[in-house]
């Protein structure tokens, strides 16, 4: 009788991964304060001693899924705020906007805002500084959209007139930022609370 081998396929989806991607979703429907590690249990169907195996608790699987997200937020950003070929400050500006909204209808912009709303995340100094952190990621990469440089373009000369026009570039980013934000914040659906009626 010969052996069943299994052939080689996709890896297996390991309980760290399905603890982080309960823990993103989580985030974004929820928030951090509205989380609790026994919700991130079942959402990804891991076990009590799996979740401690890998984090020290719900801050430390919190702080793992943002740096996840942030870094999926800034690959998206970026790839929509590629160069386009219009040279029309308020068209840059119009591109940013839309690539914006489209981030904040994403998960990880859902969950970013929700983070920026829960007064618990600002108490905590980790959350804290890696959401600010995320903030100016966010910043940087509309900074160089509205920057605009061409591939033509001297490096130099445009380096020059960025920094020479760094607080225009830094209060429009600004701006932009928020009123997405807002946008978003308006657009999020309420989580999942049980509603008293007295």
């Amino acid at each position: 009788m010969s052996e069943v081998r299994r052939g080689p396929g996709r890896p297996s989806y390991d309980s760290k991964q399905k603890l982080l991607a309960a823990a993103c979703a989580l985030l974004a429907e929820r928030g951090f304060e509205a989380t609790s590690p026994q919700m991130i249990q079942q959402r990804s169907g891991v076990g009590h001693g799996s979740m401690y195996h890998h984090f020290r608790g719900k801050e430390d699987v919190a702080l793992n899924a943002i740096s996840h997200m942030r870094g999926q937020s800034i690959t998206f950003l970026e790839g929509q705020l590629q160069h386009g070929t219009e040279s029309d400050p308020a068209t840059v500006s119009a591109r940013v906007e839309k690539a914006l909204e489209h981030l904040f209808t994403r998960r990880e912009g859902q969950a970013l805002i929700r983070l920026l709303a829960d007064s618990v995340v600002g108490a905590i100094k980790p959350l804290a500084a890696t959401i600010e952190d995320w903030l100016n990621d966010i910043q940087v990469g509309i900074i160089i959209a509205l920057r605009n440089d061409q591939p033509g373009d001297d490096p130099e000369i445009a380096d020059a007139a960025a920094r020479f026009l760094t607080p225009e570039f830094q209060t429009r980013a600004d701006e932009l930022l928020i009123a997405a934000l807002g946008r978003g914040l308006l657009g999020l659906s309420r989580p999942a609370f049980p509603i008293r009626i007295e």
